[in-house]
């Protein structure tokens, strides 16, 4: 049996994937390998074209022969720029979550139409076992929420002051 280099094609072992329906490479690298390989590099490449330019001087840059060049600027307005897009784009995610989600008092939110509201006590689950699926009574929920060791939580209403 040969190594899976690229271009080499390999021999087939006398066990082979094949026969069990399992796909076999013919050869090394795949297209998505090599195009990821490159853009690896490309990027490391890029960067440090980058950091020189940021960092090196301009009466440098024009003795090395390097004359056309955006201004130094952009070395600190582009990450800054891309840094208030991420999150800029984080919060928008947020927003458009946000504004998909049903309101408080819609009817589905409070129980399904189809739903299975159950107790502990119907049927116990085998133990280890996964629990059965159901929905969280109201009351149940409200309880967790909104007591802390017996005693109600006191809720400001809005407008309220402190």
């Amino acid at each position: 049996r040969r190594d899976k280099s690229v271009g080499v094609k390999t021999q087939k072992a006398p066990n082979s994937a094949e026969g069990a329906g399992i796909a076999v490479a013919e050869h090394g690298a795949s297209a998505a390998e090599a195009y990821g390989f490159v853009g690896f590099v490309l990027t490391g490449v890029m960067y440090v074209v980058y950091l020189v330019w940021a960092y090196t001087p301009e009466d440098v840059l024009v003795r090395l022969g390097v004359t056309y060049y955006p201004d130094k600027y952009w070395a600190l307005a582009v990450p800054c720029w891309i840094c208030v897009l991420v999150l800029y784009g984080a919060w928008m995610y947020e927003g458009v979550n946000m504004m998909s989600v049903r309101d408080l008092n819609d009817p589905d939110i409070i129980a399904e139409e189809n739903g299975f509201i159950g107790s502990e006590a119907d049927e116990p689950d085998l133990p280890g076992s996964v629990p059965t699926m159901r929905d969280t009574p109201v009351e149940e929920v409200n309880r967790v929420l909104f007591l802390m060791r017996g005693r109600r939580v006191r809720t400001r209403q809005v407008g309220e002051k402190r």
